[in-house]
């Protein structure tokens, strides 16, 4: 279980060099940045799950797993926007101290039957249904006329059937997974930003349908030397859309249409207990859309993350750096406040993914 208190607040506001505050508080004197938009909320959410499961050899190569988990998430809002700044459209709906309640839970069974024809091999099938709590956008954000979007968002569940196969050869110096799945999701999320309020929001589709495929072998290629390379292909569809009817048959946001990964270590010893390492890994993201309606997505990105390290029993030392070759790109866009049909997006908005960056990490075990 868990407890949650937060305090959320966001506004524009005068720069008028003044310097910035470390929390957005309301602040009514003109002489400080003073506020022209200003929506605060607190929040108390308290969620609790439990959980069991039962595995069951059938034969001496068959084996049946079941679990069951239910979740439970209780949400209190309480809106602190000062009445002055409520949006006109909520005048006499909203108002100062106004507490909304909601309450999201799921039951979530999973069931996976396992057969092992050999000792380095397993086939497997499944199902299993996933859960993410809904919550409060801030009070007010449902009168900014964003399609889709309101001051609550929705749970999401998932269902997805899977099935798949995992093997060693090579006297287990080789393995290799496949594994394909369906998944239908109720109430999958998009984002979308307000600069009238300077909010970051989250809206829902009704229903989203994904088909995808993942594969991956891994092994030692040389002495000291060991290479892994994965693939993964999704096909998404939206199936009905309570934002735009016509989002349906367009891919999910957000939701790359492949990715590809391939992985080098080679590791040499320097004494009897002291060994040197060297790792690189490349992501590469295809193509990937940014909202509902596909009006805009961003083409493949190749990611190179490398780690250069020392380590015996008790100690490690590591230096590594990710995006090492600064690739720029964008990790989110979100359209302007000019909710025009395609292609009428204006002040389009977007996030940029994190620079290269490097550190160092130092690890004593006891």
């Amino acid at each position: 279980m868990a407890r949650t208190d937060r305090f959320i607040s966001t506004g524009n506001v005068f720069d008028l060099g003044t310097g910035v505050v470390p929390e957005v508080r309301w602040n009514p004197l003109p002489l400080f940045n003073p506020q022209f938009t200003y929506l605060a909320d607190a929040q108390d959410n308290f969620a609790w799950a439990v959980f069991g499961n039962v595995d069951v050899n059938l034969t001496d190569t068959l084996e049946l797993s079941t679990a069951l988990r239910y979740d439970n998430d209780h949400r209190k809002n309480t809106t602190e926007t000062p009445a002055e700044f409520i949006p006109a459209p909520l005048a006499g709906i909203a108002f100062p101290g106004q507490v909304r309640t909601h309450t999201w839970d799921d039951l979530q069974p999973k069931i996976t039957l396992r057969h092992k024809p050999t000792r380095d091999s397993t086939l497997y099938i499944g199902y299993s249904r996933g859960f993410r709590s809904g919550g409060f956008n801030q009070t007010g954000v449902g009168a900014a006329g964003i399609a889709g979007v309101g001051d609550l968002f929705d749970a999401e569940t998932a269902d997805t059937y899977e099935a798949g196969a995992k093997a060693e050869f090579l006297d287990r110096r080789v393995g290799a997974n496949l594994s394909v799945y369906h998944t239908r999701a109720k109430g999958s999320y998009f984002f979308v930003f307000d600069p009238n309020t300077s909010t970051q929001n989250l809206g829902n589709l009704d229903r989203v349908d994904y088909n995808g495929a993942e594969f991956e072998v891994r092994g030692r290629i040389l002495e000291g030397l060991d290479g892994y390379v994965g693939l993964g292909f999704t096909d998404s569809d939206i199936k009905a859309s309570r934002r735009d009817a016509s989002d349906v048959g367009k891919q999910a946001p957000l939701v790359s249409k492949y990715t590809a990964n391939v992985g080098l270590q080679y590791r040499r010893p320097l004494s009897s207990e002291l060994s040197a390492f060297v790792r690189s890994d490349l992501e590469i993201i295809g193509p990937t859309y940014f909202y509902p309606d596909n009006f805009t997505v961003r083409d493949p990105v190749a990611l190179l993350d490398v780690r250069l390290g020392v380590d015996r029993r008790a100690w490690s030392a590591t230096l590594w750096a990710k995006n090492l070759t600064d690739k720029k790109y964008n990790a989110e866009w979100s359209p302007g406040p000019m909710f025009f049909p395609n292609p009428g997006y204006t002040n389009n908005f977007v996030f940029k993914a994190l620079p290269r960056r490097w550190g160092v990490d130092l690890n004593y075990r006891f």
